[in-house]
């Protein structure tokens, strides 16, 4: 085999026809998911890049720029994408998008379907912006891109965030000065959002520097909405929490529907903060205490990166915007032992 592979190699290692490859890298979506993750694994496990980069050097700009966002259900990444699209309307721009249901197996298949698109660059949200491969193929062949969300620890990539981690510490100390200290955090699973696992840091960091030694996790798939089960444990057994950290706020109304469902009351039994800032957090009772993010001035700002990257700006800006906490009612003082339950408690 060359030091560089070939397709006709990840043909070889995945067991599938050259057609079949070719298929996968430039008409994704015209494949069993199946396939696609064969194809993907053997070209990860080969360092093999499609050259992309060839096909549209025969490419005049299109004006069109490409979005991957992992779902458009939670409402904090709708919010972006409208400020994208706002932007991109100022600019003349059409956007195309689409979405990995955070599963990092999709991402290189929906990158590759904007990019046979002929976006001129890309905004995305991955799953783990400092090790993957959709980095490592749009840095190699120098294709504009912006994280969004994502803070890499790397400096020659574009992005715009919040402080995940401070944001998670933000809220965490918010519920230790009110006196908790027996705390969980309820977070998405750690290999599907990097945003996540720093936001845990964040938790862990308050807890540290509180001198509390212990630190529940309770970690679930994206989408979750039924934390009743999870969550039963921390709310009715001996070691019972009185505050609930969550790594996004619709993980934190999910969790204020548990706590009634075991007859808590929030913030007078169990207190829960979340971290993003969506406008229906305002809307429920309590009024959820959040670390809102700035979602749709981050993603105008993401298409302005990009546009400058297109234009032909060589160093990649990265902007960390503030967050603040909201003034919900979620989060209430620890009222000591006035809260007795027991394990039958329903």
């Amino acid at each position: 085999m060359s030091s560089k592979p070939t397709m006709r190699d990840v043909a070889r290692k995945s067991g599938l026809s050259i057609a079949t490859v070719s298929r996968v890298i430039n008409f994704p979506g015209e494949v069993p998911a199946e396939t696609a993750a064969i194809v993907n694994t053997a070209m990860r496990y080969l360092n093999y890049r499609p050259n992309i980069n060839g096909r549209r050097l025969k490419m005049s700009q299109t004006r069109t720029v490409g979005v991957l966002v992992p779902t458009l259900a939670n409402p904090v990444f709708a919010t972006s994408v409208q400020g994208i699209e706002q932007e991109a309307n100022i600019e003349g721009l059409t956007v195309l998008l689409t979405s990995s249901n955070y599963d990092p197996e999709r991402e290189m298949g929906a990158v590759s379907a904007l990019l046979n698109n002929r976006v001129d660059g890309l905004i995305l949200t991955l799953a783990n912006a400092d090790n993957n491969p959709v980095v490592d193929l749009l840095l190699a062949e120098k294709i504009p891109f912006v994280l969004l969300f994502n803070q890499p620890e790397r400096a020659d990539i574009a992005a715009i965030s919040v402080d995940n981690a401070k944001s998670a510490f933000d809220i965490t100390n918010a519920m230790i000065a009110k006196g908790h200290r027996s705390l969980v955090m309820v977070a998405g699973q750690f290999e599907s959002s990097d945003r996540s696992r720093q936001r845990y840091d964040g938790f862990c960091r308050a807890l540290d520097q509180a001198g509390i030694e212990k630190k529940h996790l309770v970690q679930v798939r994206f989408g979750e909405t039924d934390l009743v089960e999870p969550l039963r444990d921390l709310l009715l057994g001996p070691d019972a929490v009185t505050g609930i950290v969550c790594s996004t706020d619709m993980l934190a109304i999910a969790a204020i529907s548990a706590c009634r469902a075991h007859g808590l009351s929030v913030p007078g039994d169990v207190s829960v903060g979340g971290i993003d800032g969506i406008s229906v957090g305002g809307l429920i009772t309590p009024k959820l205490c959040s670390a809102v993010q700035p979602t749709q001035e981050m993603g105008r700002q993401a298409l302005a990166f990009l546009r400058g990257l297109i234009k032909g700006q060589t160093n990649p800006q990265s902007l960390l915007l503030p967050h603040h906490l909201s003034d919900g009612d979620s989060i209430g003082a620890f009222r000591g032992d006035s809260r007795r339950r027991s394990s039958t408690r329903v």
